[in-house]
């Protein structure tokens, strides 16, 4: 199943708050109960309108769906965003990478676990939320490294592409254990010794 641009024409102020009130009650809905359970009744029900409401504005389920994916997937890049200036310091600006990217994930972590569970069915829609929407924080991050190895500050045979993963993945899985209660680092900033862990072993 493949995900088209979902574009709308201008709204009224009401229309935009309806719009706007089905596309959290999705969201939620589709996080607690799993893409197939959800349904558009009950969706409809969370946002306090009817079906018909909803089918106006999206159409069908699936179209509700690639909206509440791009929605959240621009809501996952503007908090990721890492574009401003960096101090220089190693641990300080890796901690600044990890808390837009811990931020990110856990404002988005029902989609994320939602489709997590779902990426074997639904492969693109996986990609979309989890795979592409990473790549300007991974090159970003990469980036960032580079100069840091010109200045002598990380080791030099550090592949900054291959390390850009692995923290993103290293801070999800983090995120996805504390906020289930399975991990011994500290719910709200257990992200915090992730980064430092992974920046002492690329200080050169």
């Amino acid at each position: 199943m493949s995900i088209e641009p979902v574009t709308n024409p201008p709204i009224s102020k009401a229309s935009a708050k309806t719009r706007h009130r089905l596309l959290e009650a999705a969201r939620a809905e589709f996080s607690e109960k799993g893409l197939e359970c959800a349904t558009t009744r009950s969706i409809a029900e969370r946002a306090g309108c009817n079906e018909v409401t909803l089918f106006r504005h999206f159409d069908s389920k699936q179209k509700l769906l690639s909206s509440v994916v791009q929605e959240t997937s621009e809501e996952f890049r503007l908090i990721c965003n890492c574009s401003g200036n960096m101090s220089g310091d190693l641990m300080e600006d890796l901690l600044h990478y990890g808390q837009a990217y811990n931020d990110s994930t856990e404002r988005c972590q029902g989609m994320i676990r939602t489709l997590i569970g779902e990426g074997s069915r639904r492969p693109n829609l996986c990609k979309e939320l989890i795979g592409d929407v990473l790549e300007p924080f991974h090159r970003s991050l990469s980036h960032y490294l580079q100069t840091q190895i010109q200045a002598g500050k990380v080791r030099a045979d550090l592949d900054t592409a291959v390390f850009a993963e692995i923290f993103t993945s290293a801070l999800m899985g983090s995120m996805l254990r504390r906020s289930s209660g399975l991990s011994v680092l500290n719910k709200e900033n257990g992200y915090q010794d992730v980064v430092r862990l992974m920046a002492h072993g690329i200080s050169s």
